[in-house]
């Protein structure tokens, strides 16, 4: 009798209050600076800004690598929990070892999508908690095409886009390179296809975009141990997100997940390490 009534006692998850948003797409792209963005030529990215929330002073975790980072930005945990500490793609190893956003949305009926550049990231989406999961290509345009045309046409409650350009020639010509900024701007062309896509749908006064990325860089690397590495840019626009708001508080990759979950009106684990960024919403 004891041992129920203690049970009955513990925190359970936390709910949000109300669902906010009809769809959420999270875009990443892999190895964005927020400093590339303020001197770099992205049109769209500068429009985004004008039409949301941000900060340019977002962190990334310590182990700030690709699979490790996506997976702490989907999961809402550190990688000492979510398992993935390795960054290339090993099916031998399994999955995820923590719930994602996508496995929480899955649980409450809704559909859910990822499009990625990087075969590793199906590491993050376990068999069954994705119901659309596709490696078009490894740039952006076949990415974004292939995404935008389903979220269209399916129009799913949640949705992942990974644009690889931006790591790719980071790590050939060094950040801040000339060719990085050409990467920057491929980028920019293909978050405008699908930000004009939602536009013209109609769907964009339903749909929270939230834009992130999982690591910086310098040089030709990122190892986690630099400011240019952990840095990374946090961009949300959507229905009842101020706009035109920098964002005053910390934020954290983790704090993606816990976002989201607010968002779609999900339970957020009372042992999530993020937590939602509900600042950016007008009371």
């Amino acid at each position: 009798m004891l041992l129920n009534l203690l049970a009955a006692l513990a925190p359970g998850p936390e709910a949000a209050p109300s669902r906010r948003a009809a769809h959420v797409i999270i875009v990443s792209e892999d190895g964005l600076r927020p400093d590339a963005l303020a001197q770099g030529h992205a049109p769209v990215h500068q429009e985004l800004l004008r039409r949301g929330a941000h900060s340019f002073v977002a962190r990334t975790i310590r182990h700030a690598s690709t699979l490790p980072s996506h997976a702490s930005m989907l999961s809402g945990v550190g990688d000492s929990r979510h398992g993935l500490s390795w960054n290339s793609w090993k099916p031998s190893r399994g999955y995820i070892r923590v719930p994602t956003i996508f496995a929480e949305a899955e649980q409450h009926g809704m559909h859910t999508a990822a499009f990625v550049g990087k075969r590793k990231l199906e590491h993050i989406t376990p068999p069954g908690t994705v119901d659309k999961f596709d490696r078009p290509g490894y740039l952006c345009k076949r990415v974004v095409e292939e995404a935008t045309r389903y979220f269209l046409e399916v129009k799913p409650d949640l949705m992942f886009v990974h644009f690889s350009d931006p790591d790719e020639y980071g790590h050939a010509e060094g950040w801040m390179s000339d060719r990085y900024a050409r990467g920057i701007v491929d980028a920019d062309r293909c978050l405008g296809k699908l930000v004009s896509a939602l536009d013209e749908s109609g769907l964009a006064p339903q749909t929270l975009l939230i834009l992130s990325a999982d690591h910086g860089g310098h040089n030709h690397t990122h190892s986690g141990r630099t400011r240019e590495d952990l840095l990374i840019p946090w961009i949300a626009v959507g229905p009842g997100v101020r706009k035109g708001y920098r964002i005053v508080g910390a934020i954290s990759t983790v704090d993606t997940a816990a976002t989201v979950l607010y968002a779609l009106g999900l339970p957020i684990a009372p042992d999530l390490e993020g937590h939602p960024i509900t600042e950016i919403f007008e009371r």
